[in-house]
């Protein structure tokens, strides 16, 4: 159980922050990845406890002492489930102080997918030799509109190659889905596959879903398999 503070100012307040790295919740997965390089610099002086600091809140979450692959474990699932984290991916933020102790920062989610995930985990989708990878969370909720809004660096990463996409499900024929781009009048841009319900329909893949992306050769065919992951 998280332990209650009225003013954490009288704990971080006084410090100076070392550093920044980052965790990442993802759904069902009892482990947070950490950043090899930080676990590397910063192993001698972490205690097996470390105290993430959040609203008010301490939580303690027990590390692996692997400096290969780092993960949280012990008391990171009651974390996520005391924040109540309700998306397939959560980026969060490690500001640390020395001493295991860390201030604990929610970074804004962009998008459902996991291509804007750190290039250190394991589900990091970067573009390795023309091929790219990538996973997509379609929303749970039943009454949302089912659309597939891309996260801007990795579409116009896509788009840099191809404005029209071949998606070819397990099931159905092939559909060609232009990526259709809009700006708000705040000045936001968007990018939108074309047809992603009807694609969806079509290959039986239904709400909180984890379907994965793959384009083979990116640069010369506008080709992408989409397959099923997980529910």
């Amino acid at each position: 159980m998280p332990t209650y503070y009225e003013d954490l100012d009288t704990i971080l307040g006084s410090r100076m922050q070392k550093t920044i790295t980052h965790t990442v919740h993802v759904k069902d997965v009892p482990y947070g990845e950490i950043d090899p390089c930080f676990a590397q610099k910063y192993s001698d002086e972490l205690d097996d406890q470390w105290k993430f600091f959040y609203c008010n809140y301490m939580y303690l979450v027990t590390w692996n002492r692997d400096v290969d692959q780092p993960r949280l474990t012990t008391g990171w699932t009651e974390i996520r489930e005391h924040l109540e984290l309700q998306y397939h991916y959560q980026l969060l933020g490690l500001v640390y102080y020395g001493d295991s102790m860390f201030h604990l920062e929610l970074e804004p989610i962009r998008d459902s997918s996991t291509y804007g995930l750190p290039s250190f985990h394991s589900l990091s989708a970067k573009p390795i030799e023309g091929s790219l990878t990538f996973e997509i969370a379609i929303p749970t909720d039943p009454n949302s509109t089912n659309q597939l809004i891309l996260n801007q660096d990795l579409a116009e990463y896509i788009t840099s190659f191809h404005h029209c996409l071949l998606l070819e499900g397990p099931v159905a024929e092939p559909m060609y889905s232009p990526i259709i781009k809009s700006v708000d009048q705040d000045q936001v841009t968007t990018y939108q596959v074309d047809g992603w319900s009807n694609f969806c329909r079509e290959n039986y893949f239904s709400n909180g879903d984890i379907v994965k992306f793959t384009f083979f050769d990116i640069e010369n065919s506008n080709r992408v398999d989409v397959d099923w992951v997980s529910h």
